[in-house]
C-alpha cells in the first residue's frame, strides 16, 4: 500500500498530467511524420490500444499514455527503446514530474520493443508492449508492412515474409490477457491476407 506522501506524490503528478499533456503531445509529435510506418498515427493508435488494454487490466493510465506517447520518438536511433525511454525521461524530469513517476515512464518505454530483448516487468510495460504489438497486426499490421516495403523499396514477397517471420509469432509473446484475445481476432485477419497473398504470388510468378 503506497504512504501518504507517496499517494501525494502521485497525485501531483496526475494534476500535472492532466496540465501539460497538451504540451507534451506537441513535443512528442514533432519527432514525428505524420503518416509512416512509425509515423504520428502510429503513435496515437499505439495511445488508444494501451489505454483500452490499460482500463480493462487496472493499468495507471497516466503512466501508461506517456509511455506511448514517447515510445518511439527516437525510432531512428540504434536501440530506440532505449534512447526513448531517456527523452521521456529528460523530458519529464524538466517538466517537474516526480522521479518515481518518470521512472516508471521511462521503464515501460525501455522494454516495449520487439527486437530489444528486454523483458516488460510492470503492468504499464507490458501494456505498452501488447499496444505496439497490436498496432502490427491485422488489417493495420497489413497496412503498416505495405507502408514499410514501400519505404525501404522492398518487393511484394517481403511482405509475406515479414508477416510469416515476425506478425504470426506476435500473439505469443502479448503479456495481458486483454492483448492475448485481441491478438487472436488480429491474427485471424493476417492468415487469411496471408494465404491470398501467397497464392496470387505464386498465380503471377512466371515460373512453370
Amino acid at each position: 500500500m503506497a504512504s501518504p506522501s507517496q499517494s501525494r506524490g502521485l497525485e501531483r503528478d496526475i494534476s500535472l498530467y492532466n496540465r501539460l499533456i497538451p504540451c507534451l503531445e506537441a513535443l512528442s509529435r514533432g519527432c514525428f511524420n505524420e503518416f509512416g510506418c512509425h509515423g504520428w498515427e502510429h503513435v496515437q493508435r499505439v495511445r488508444a490500444l494501451a489505454r483500452k488494454i490499460g482500463i480493462e487490466e487496472g493499468a495507471a493510465l497516466e503512466i501508461l499514455d506517456l509511455a506511448a506517447l514517447f515510445h518511439d520518438s527516437k525510432r531512428d536511433e540504434t536501440d530506440h527503446a532505449r534512447r526513448s525511454a531517456d527523452y521521456a525521461e529528460e523530458v519529464l524530469r524538466s517538466h517537474g514530474f516526480s522521479e518515481s513517476f518518470l521512472k516508471a515512464v521511462a521503464s515501460a518505454i525501455a522494454s516495449h520493443s520487439y527486437t530489444s530483448g528486454r523483458f516488460s516487468e510492470s503492468l504499464e510495460a507490458k501494456a505498452l508492449s501488447d499496444a505496439d504489438r497490436l498496432d502490427a497486426m491485422g488489417a493495420i499490421g497489413i497496412y503498416r508492412t505495405v507502408q514499410y516495403n514501400l519505404e525501404n523499396g522492398y518487393p511484394a514477397a517481403r511482405v509475406a515474409e515479414h508477416i510469416s517471420e515476425k506478425l504470426l509469432r506476435l500473439s505469443e509473446r502479448m503479456y495481458t490477457s486483454t492483448g492475448r484475445r485481441m491478438a487472436r481476432e488480429r491474427e485471424s485477419i493476417l492468415r487469411l491476407y496471408m494465404e491470398s497473398l501467397l497464392s496470387e504470388l505464386r498465380d503471377s510468378s512466371n515460373s512453370t
